[in-house]
C-alpha cells in the first residue's frame, strides 16, 4: 500500500474521532507529526474540515515556506470556534438548562451549546438558527437537547413534544440533521419535516424533500407527501398525509376572539391552526387543536398575521396546511353614561363605516336609532327620550353600503340589577 492510501486512512480515521467528540476535542490543541507528502491544505481539511483555513495553522506554527513543511514536525493545530445554536425568537415562557443544571429564562439572540437543553412551556414557542443553515422550531411543551454540533452536522434529542425543521440541500450525500428519539432516529440532507415523540412512538412528516426514519434494525424513507408512525409493537407505520384544509379568509377581521374556521375534511380525526407573523412560521405566537374546524384566539393584537390550518389523521400524523394572511383590526366599542348623556365610543379602524343601533327589544326589528358614523372614534346622545334599551354597534366596509355589516359589540343600557 502507497504512503498516500496509508496515510489517507489514518487521517480519515483520526478526523471521525475528532467529530464524534465534538464537545471536549474541538476544544483542546491537537498536535500532529507531519507524514511524507503531506501539505498543509490536506491537514487543514482533515482536522478543521475547511481547507481554507491552512493559513490558521501556518500562523500558529509561525512556518515561513508554508509549502515545504519537513515530515516529523509536530503541528500544533488549534481548536475549533464552539458551534452554537441561536435563538432567532422565543414567545412565552422557555428555558434553557446549562449542562450543570442551572435554568435559565431564554430570550431572542441567546446560544445554546452542545449539551444544553430548551424547553418550552405552555402556549410557548421556540425558533433556532444551527451552524449549517438549519431552522428549528419548537412548539409548546417540547424539550430538545443539543447533542452535537460541529462543521459536518448538528444532532438533536426530542425528549418530549415536536420540532419543525428547514434544513437546506446538501451538496454531499450525508445527513446534516440527525434528531434522536426514544422510539427512533431521524436523519436529513435537505427538507421541510416535522417530529413529534410521544409515549406511543415518534411520528414524522415530510413536506419536502425526504426524510430517513430509523428504528433499530429498520429504516425507512419517507418522501415529501408520506408520513410515519414508528412504534415498538408495530415497526412502521407509513402513509399518505391528508389534504390541506382551507382557511376560509373573512374580508376583514374585526371582532375579538379573533376566529378561523378550516373547511372540514372527512378522514380528519381533528384540526390544528397556528399564528405567526413571518410567512415561513418562525414566529409562532398562538397554536391550537381541536375536533372542530373553527377556533377562536383570544386578546390578538391588531395587526396582519399569518394563518395557517392542518389536519390531523387518526394516526396522529398532521396533514398538510393552507396559509393565509389576516389583517386583525378588532373593534371595542363602550357605553358611558353621564346624566343625561350617552356616550357611546369605538376603535377607530380606517376604511370603515359604523352603523349605532338603539332599540327597546333586543330583537332590533324596530329600532329606536339607526344612524351611520365614518372616520370618528364615537358619539354623544343627548336627552334619549326612554333610559333602558339594547344598544348594538356594526361596521362594514365604507364603499360597501348597508350590506354586509359585522356585529362587533353590543350591550343594554338600564337592565334590571340581579339579586
Amino acid at each position: 500500500m502507497s504512503h498516500w492510501h496509508r496515510y489517507g486512512i489514518t487521517g480519515f480515521c483520526l478526523a471521525a474521532l475528532i467529530l464524534s467528540t465534538a464537545a471536549t476535542a474541538d476544544k483542546e490543541t491537537q498536535r500532529y507529526r507531519v507524514q511524507p507528502g503531506d501539505t498543509l491544505w490536506e491537514i487543514t481539511e482533515r482536522y478543521r474540515g475547511i481547507p481554507e483555513e491552512w493559513t490558521i495553522v501556518r500562523d500558529t506554527n509561525q512556518i515561513v515556506e508554508p509549502r515545504h513543511i519537513q515530515p516529523g514536525d509536530i503541528l500544533e493545530i488549534p481548536p475549533l470556534p464552539e458551534l452554537t445554536a441561536e435563538v432567532r425568537h422565543a414567545e412565552g415562557e422557555a428555558w434553557l438548562f446549562k449542562a450543570d443544571g442551572q435554568r435559565i429564562a431564554l430570550t431572542d439572540d441567546m446560544t445554546v451549546a452542545p449539551g444544553e437543553t430548551v424547553e418550552t412551556g405552555t402556549q410557548a414557542f421556540v425558533s433556532l438558527s444551527l451552524p449549517h443553515g438549519e431552522n428549528v422550531v419548537l412548539p409548546s411543551r417540547s424539550r430538545v437537547t443539543l447533542k452535537q454540533q460541529n462543521r459536518q452536522d448538528s444532532r438533536l434529542y426530542l425528549e418530549r413534544g415536536e420540532v419543525e425543521a428547514r434544513v437546506p440541500s446538501q451538496r454531499e450525500q450525508s445527513e446534516v440533521l440527525t434528531i434522536d428519539t426514544p422510539a427512533g432516529i431521524v436523519g436529513v440532507r435537505g427538507t421541510h419535516f416535522r417530529v413529534a415523540g410521544s409515549d406511543d412512538g415518534t411520528r414524522v412528516t415530510t413536506l419536502e424533500g425526504a426524510v430517513n426514519l430509523s428504528r433499530e434494525t429498520r429504516s425507512r424513507t419517507i418522501p415529501a407527501g408520506r408520513g410515519a408512525l414508528s412504534r415498538a409493537d408495530a415497526g412502521i407505520l407509513e402513509k399518505e398525509l391528508l389534504a390541506a384544509p382551507e382557511v376560509k379568509e373573512e374580508a376583514f377581521s374585526v371582532n375579538q376572539p379573533l376566529t378561523v374556521t378550516l373547511s372540514s375534511l372527512s378522514e380528519a380525526e381533528s384540526y390544528r391552526v397556528q399564528l405567526a407573523r413571518d410567512p415561513h412560521f418562525q414566529t409562532i405566537f398562538r397554536d391550537k387543536r381541536s375536533e372542530s374546524p373553527r377556533m377562536a384566539f383570544e386578546s390578538v393584537p391588531q395587526g396582519f398575521y399569518y394563518v395557517r390550518g392542518s389536519a390531523i389523521d387518526q394516526l396522529g400524523l398532521e396533514g398538510r396546511y393552507d396559509r393565509e394572511l389576516v389583517l386583525h383590526r378588532p373593534i371595542e366599542a363602550s357605553l358611558q353614561v353621564k346624566g343625561q348623556d350617552y356616550t357611546f365610543e369605538w376603535t377607530e379602524v380606517p376604511d370603515l363605516s359604523y352603523r349605532l343601533e338603539l332599540a327597546e327589544e333586543a330583537s332590533f326589528e324596530d329600532p329606536l336609532i339607526s344612524r351611520s358614523f365614518t372616520a370618528n372614534q364615537g358619539v354623544t346622545l343627548h336627552n334619549l327620550p326612554i333610559d333602558d334599551f339594547f344598544w348594538r354597534l356594526r361596521v362594514a366596509p365604507a364603499d360597501s353600503g348597508a350590506t354586509g355589516t359585522t356585529l362587533v359589540a353590543s350591550g343594554r343600557q338600564g337592565a334590571p340589577s340581579q339579586p
